[in-house]
C-alpha cells in the first residue's frame, strides 16, 4: 500500500490493489443524476486532492489495469482530453461569495475535446456531497443562452430557466486536461480524475473558445475521488 498527503490539509490516504476492473463502456459518473425528485434527493462524494506529479503517477499506476480509461482519452494527448468550461455568477458575485440562494448550486456550459459534445450542467455541492444534472446541446446552441428571454422548447430550456432566475451570466472560462479512470468497486461506480494544466480568463461572451496560452492557476495535479454512500476500499487503505 502506498500513502500520500495533500499539500493544502495534511490528509493521508492510501490505495491498497484492488481486484480488476469492469469496462466502463456504459458506465457514468457516480455524481450524475437523471432529473425528478428522486434524483435531487441523491447525492455522491467527490473528494479532491492536490498531488505532486510523482505522487499523480503512483496513484495512476496503481489504478491502471483495474479502472478502465474514460471514453473521451486521446491516446495522443497521453489519454488525456482537453475540458473547457464556462462558469457563471451573477454582477454581485453572488456564487462566489456564497450568499443565501447561491451557495450550493454552480451553472457551467462544458465541452469536452476542441470540438467535441458541449453540455449545460447545474452542480450542487454541500460539503463532499455533490449531484449533478446536464443535458446535452449542440455547439450552435450556445449563443442563445445569452437571450433575454426564454425561447423555446430545446434541451437547455431549463438551464437557460435558471439563469434568467438567479441573474447569471458567464464571468470566466477555465481549462484544463484531464485524465479519467472509470469503473465499479464495492459493487457501485467509481471515478478518478487527474486534472493538469488548469488555467482560465474572464468571461464575458457565451462562447467555449479555446483559453490561450496563460499561466495555469496551480502548478500541482488536481486528483479527485467520486464514489457513491462509502468511500471504497480501492481509494483507502
Amino acid at each position: 500500500m502506498s500513502r500520500f498527503f495533500d499539500s493544502a490539509g495534511g490528509h493521508e490516504f492510501g490505495l491498497p490493489v484492488p481486484a480488476a476492473a469492469s469496462s466502463a463502456s456504459g458506465l457514468e459518473s457516480p455524481s450524475l443524476f437523471g432529473a425528478g425528485e428522486e434524483a435531487d434527493a441523491a447525492t455522491a462524494y467527490e473528494v479532491k486532492f492536490l498531488l505532486a506529479e510523482e505522487q499523480a503517477a503512483e496513484v495512476e499506476r496503481r489504478v491502471r489495469g483495474k479502472l478502465a480509461l474514460d471514453p473521451y482519452a486521446d491516446p495522443a494527448l497521453r489519454n488525456a482530453y482537453l475540458t473547457t468550461s464556462v462558469y457563471t455568477d451573477t454582477p454581485n458575485f453572488d456564487v462566489f461569495y456564497r450568499a443565501d440562494g447561491y451557495d450550493r448550486d454552480k451553472f457551467r456550459v462544458r465541452r469536452y475535446g476542441p470540438d467535441g459534445p458541449v453540455f449545460v450542467e447545474r452542480k450542487t455541492k454541500n460539503g463532499d456531497k455533490v449531484r449533478k444534472h446536464r443535458a446535452r446541446i449542440n455547439a450552435a446552441e450556445v449563443g442563445d443562452l445569452a437571450a433575454a428571454e426564454l425561447n423555446g422548447e430545446w434541451a437547455g430550456e431549463w438551464f437557460h430557466s435558471q439563469l434568467l432566475q438567479k441573474g447569471l451570466r458567464p464571468v470566466c472560462r477555465v481549462a484544463y486536461e484531464r485524465v479519467a479512470y472509470l469503473g465499479t468497486a464495492d459493487g457501485g461506480t467509481v471515478r478518478l480524475t487527474f486534472d493538469r494544466n488548469i488555467r482560465g480568463v474572464p468571461a464575458t461572451e457565451w462562447r467555449l473558445e479555446a483559453v490561450g496560452s496563460v499561466p495555469p492557476l496551480v502548478d500541482r495535479v488536481v486528483c479527485e475521488f467520486k464514489f457513491r454512500n462509502a468511500m471504497p476500499a480501492l481509494f483507502r487503505g
